[in-house]
C-alpha cells in the first residue's frame, strides 16, 4: 500500500491506488487525534472541489469526524479552497479541511488542512499528522456528541470581496476580459462579483471531473484555449484560476502568457501606486529579483522563504501588512487572508489595469526599459 505523505500543501494521491477509503480513514483519524490534543470540541469548515468523488469523500470525512465529537460546517456544494480558509477566519473556527488535489491530474484527489487563521498548516504539523497515520488511533467514539451543519457562504463571500475591490473602476474601464475557470470549483465567483459586466467572457466554467483532458494547473501549456480566445475576441486580458481556485494566471492583450513573476510585480506596483499601502513583501527563493529592485527603490522590506505558500502564510499571520506570492501563481494579502485566493488575485489585476489605463504589453515594456528584461522558465 502506498505510503501516506503530506507535500507542500496536504496529502495527495491517485484515486483507487493511494487515495482509498482505507487511507482516507487513516488521515481523518490522524487529523482528528491531532486536533483533539489541543481542542476539546473542535468546530471546523469542510469543503470539496469538482473532482471525481470529492463530494463522497467529504461526506465520509464529515461522518467520521462527527463521531469524534467535531462540529462540522459542511459546504452544501463544491467550493474553491479559499472559501474554506475564509470560513475558518470569519467564523472563528478551529480548523478547516478541503477535499481537493488542487492542480494535479484528474486521477488524483487529496486532503488539505487549514489552521485557525485559515492558512495551511506548517511542515511540523503535517509531519505530526503523518506520524499518527502509522499508529493505532484510540479516540472515544460517541456518535451523539458531534454535529454536521450545512453551510453556504457564496453570497457573503462575494459581498466581502466586492468591498475590497473597486468594481466600479473595472466596469467603467470597459476592459475586455476572458476568464478561464479550468472546469474547477472556482466557477461563479468572479461572474457574480462583476455581475452585469458585458466585458466579461467566461470559458470552461462547468463541472468536468476530467478537466477537459488537461491538468487544471494555470501554466502556459494548459491555457492554449484561453490564449486563443483572447486573440480571437480582441480582449485586453485573459485570467485563469486553477482547479480549486487558489492560484491564478494572466494572459496579455496579445494572447501571450505572462509569468507569475510579472503578475507579482503588478501586484506590488498596484499596492504602491494605486492602493498607496505600506507593506512588506514575501517571496519564495524562486521569486524574481525584479521584486527586490522595485522594493529597494520604494523602501519596501523583502522577505524570502522556502518554496510552499504555507511559509508565506506564516509571515502574513505575523504581520497583516504583508503581501506574499510564489512562482506557481499563488498570492496572498494580509488585509484579507494568510492564504492564496485566485479570485481576489485576478480581480486586483483587473483593478490595476483599470487604474493604469494602459495595455498589459505597454506596462511590461515600460518595466523592461526601466529595469531591464527578466526572463524565467519552469521545467518540471
Amino acid at each position: 500500500m502506498e505510503e501516506i505523505k503530506f507535500g507542500t500543501d496536504g496529502w495527495r494521491a491517485k484515486i483507487g491506488e493511494g487515495f482509498t477509503y482505507k487511507n482516507l480513514a487513516k488521515v481523518v483519524d490522524a487529523y482528528a487525534a491531532y486536533t483533539l490534543e489541543t481542542t476539546k470540541k473542535p468546530r471546523i469548515a469542510l469543503g470539496y472541489d469538482n473532482r471525481f468523488m470529492s463530494e463522497d469523500y467529504a461526506g465520509f470525512t464529515a461522518k467520521r469526524l462527527r463521531n469524534y465529537g467535531f462540529y462540522i460546517y459542511f459546504f452544501d456544494k463544491s467550493v474553491h479552497t479559499p472559501m474554506v480558509s475564509w470560513a475558518v477566519k470569519t467564523m472563528k473556527l478551529d480548523s478547516g479541511v478541503m477535499i481537493t488535489s488542487s492542480h494535479n491530474p484528474a486521477e488524483y484527489n487529496g486532503f488539505k488542512v487549514k489552521n485557525r487563521f485559515g492558512a495551511g498548516i506548517s511542515s511540523e504539523e503535517s509531519e505530526k499528522i503523518v506520524v499518527l497515520t502509522k499508529k493505532k488511533i484510540n479516540i472515544k467514539v460517541n456518535s451523539g456528541s458531534g454535529f454536521v451543519e450545512e453551510l453556504n457562504l457564496d453570497r457573503k463571500y462575494c459581498e466581502a470581496v466586492k468591498k475590497m475591490i473597486d468594481v466600479d473602476a473595472i466596469k467603467k474601464s470597459r476592459i475586455k476580459v476572458v476568464l478561464d475557470v479550468m472546469y474547477g470549483s472556482g466557477a461563479g465567483y468572479i461572474e457574480t462579483i462583476l455581475e452585469g459586466y458585458k466585458g466579461l467572457t467566461v470559458i470552461n466554467n462547468h463541472r468536468d471531473p476530467l478537466f477537459g483532458g488537461i491538468n487544471p494547473e494555470p501554466i502556459k501549456q494548459n491555457l492554449e484555449n484561453l490564449m486563443k480566445t483572447v486573440k480571437k475576441t480582441g480582449a485586453d486580458i485573459g485570467i485563469a484560476i486553477d482547479g480549486d481556485g487558489d492560484r491564478m494566471a494572466v494572459i496579455d492583450n496579445k494572447g501571450g502568457y505572462m509569468t507569475p513573476h510579472k503578475t507579482l510585480v503588478f501586484h506590488m506596483l498596484h499596492h504602491l501606486k494605486h492602493r498607496k499601502m505600506k507593506f512588506r513583501f514575501v517571496k519564495t527563493v524562486s521569486g524574481t529579483f525584479l521584486l527586490d529592485k522595485i522594493a529597494a527603490e520604494n523602501r519596501i522590506k523583502i522577505l524570502e522563504t522556502p518554496v510552499g505558500f504555507k511559509h508565506i502564510g506564516e509571515k502574513i499571520i505575523d504581520d497583516r501588512n504583508t503581501i506574499g506570492g510564489e512562482e506557481s501563481g499563488g498570492i496572498g494579502f494580509g488585509y484579507y487572508l494568510p492564504e492564496r485566493d485566485g479570485i481576489v488575485g485576478n480581480l486586483l489585476v483587473l483593478e490595476f489595469l483599470a487604474k493604469e489605463k494602459k495595455k498589459i504589453t505597454e506596462i511590461i515594456s515600460g518595466l523592461d526599459r526601466k529595469y531591464g528584461k527578466y526572463m524565467y522558465d519552469r521545467i518540471d
